[in-house]
């Protein structure tokens, strides 16, 4: 379907028990009708199921919307964990948002997150290798004098190594992630923080993660081969009771959630070394650095909790050239990802080399789980892209490792305990 094609798809955050709004079919930013609608349904703002439907050129009444809504909703059947219980105190919570010569992006995901409804939190913004001043002089202008918002610079690239520069800030028990283009839910902090147990058990917590717009066939394409939401029932993982079933757990970390929404237990996360430096965008491994994370996290016998509750809203990849590079990257990061766990204890291999007929049956089966949510336009070229990414990302890992190793000979080491009296302001 060429692009002058696709028509683009409403989004539509709506409550039950809210007021019920009448779809407008026209998009008044651009004069276009729209295809369809993705209308994510909450009540009394927990969200339920998210309700997909075409629009054929003409406007829906309140009323139409409530039966179709009404429908879905009805079929819907989520389950949920029990929640453990919560920390008696407030724990504060730093959010680490990294970024890279995208202040437009960043300023709207920092009025999202000044938004919160959570008491107690901080706001570390890490500009990762900037070619000009305008991060900081954003952060410094705008958000600096809320006295929440603090600048840190980390000239050496890299995703993960970004957040662990922002670790060495903090002091918060709760370490919050985010990317700088999204628009975080109001309850996403809140809702983050309320899974961290008394005892101590949860180590992570991921939320979901839905698109901001579907304006584009290529921003369809990445939310329909997975985009990073991962349903609406709460989970928990770990190695014993709440261990999934089938050969592949845990390596198959992206079932637990993604980097643009995780928060952690601050001595958790650095009792397992924090990020992998060599991992992440801005690498020559391109990512991985959140996959890893998860799995150490519930390999070294902490839970992580996916909690639907957390809700950020991604702004995907709107060209096609763009979705095609995000594929090679995804798969090199995974590669990458993989490779890592082989270096740090190489028995990895023997187990791997025992899963790996179902390992290609995910990746490639078609009647495997990733594969049959894939739309019928959904080109194989991109697929094969993600795949060969997964190879490339071996040698990728290797070269990168030696890269900074190679930097870690004449520049200091990270050091993620606390020091929060360097914090540039």
């Amino acid at each position: 379907m060429p692009q002058d094609m696709f028509s683009p798809i409403k989004i539509v955050d709506l409550d039950l028990t809210g007021p019920w709004p009448g779809i407008n079919v026209r998009d008044p930013k651009t004069g276009r009708n729209f295809g369809g609608v993705f209308c994510l349904v909450r009540n009394n703002g927990k969200p339920v199921t998210v309700v997909e439907f075409s629009l054929h050129g003409e406007d829906i009444a309140s009323t139409a919307l409530r039966t179709l809504i009404g429908r879905a909703v009805e079929s819907c059947s989520a389950t949920t964990e029990p929640r453990p219980a919560p920390a008696a105190e407030v724990l504060f919570a730093s959010i680490i948002v990294a970024t890279r010569d995208r202040p437009g992006s960043l300023a709207i995901c920092l009025d999202s997150l000044l938004r919160q409804d959570y008491p107690a939190f901080d706001v570390i913004v890490v500009d990762n290798a900037p070619s000009s001043p305008e991060t900081a002089e954003l952060v410094a202008s705008r958000y600096a004098p809320t006295g929440r918002v603090h600048y840190v610079r980390e000239d050496r690239p890299g995703l993960g190594r970004a957040h662990n520069s922002g670790m060495e800030k903090i002091d918060a028990p709760i370490a919050a992630f985010t990317d700088d283009d999204v628009i975080a839910d109001a309850r996403w902090l809140s809702s983050l923080v309320k899974n961290f147990d008394t005892e101590k058990k949860v180590g992570c917590v991921t939320g979901l993660i839905l698109p901001a717009e579907l304006d584009t066939r290529a921003q369809l394409w990445t939310e329909r081969h997975g985009g990073f939401g991962k349903g609406f029932e709460r989970k928990i993982f770990d190695s014993k009771e709440h261990r999934p079933p089938g050969p592949l757990f845990p390596y198959t970390a992206g079932q637990f959630g993604s980097g643009a929404n995780m928060a952690f237990r601050t001595e958790t996360l650095r009792s397992i070394g924090g990020f992998d430096s060599a991992l992440g965008a801005g690498t020559l491994a391109r990512g991985g650095d959140d996959l890893a994370a998860f799995f150490a996290v519930v390999n070294n016998g902490y839970q992580l909790v996916y909690e639907p509750e957390a809700i950020v809203w991604h702004h995907h990849r709107r060209s096609e050239e763009g979705m095609r590079r995000q594929a090679f990257g995804y798969g090199m990061g995974l590669g990458a990802y993989l490779t890592k766990l082989i270096v740090d204890k190489p028995s990895t291999a023997l187990r791997f080399a025992r899963i790996l007929p179902a390992g290609l049956a995910h990746m490639m089966g078609t009647a495997s789980a990733k594969n049959q949510r894939l739309p019928e336009d959904y080109p194989a070229a991109l697929a094969w892209r993600e795949r060969l990414g997964i190879l490339a990302g071996v040698p990728a890992y290797f070269r990168s490792l030696a890269a900074l190793r190679q930097q870690q000979k004449i520049q200091r080491p990270v050091n993620l305990a606390p020091a929060v009296a360097d914090r540039q302001e």
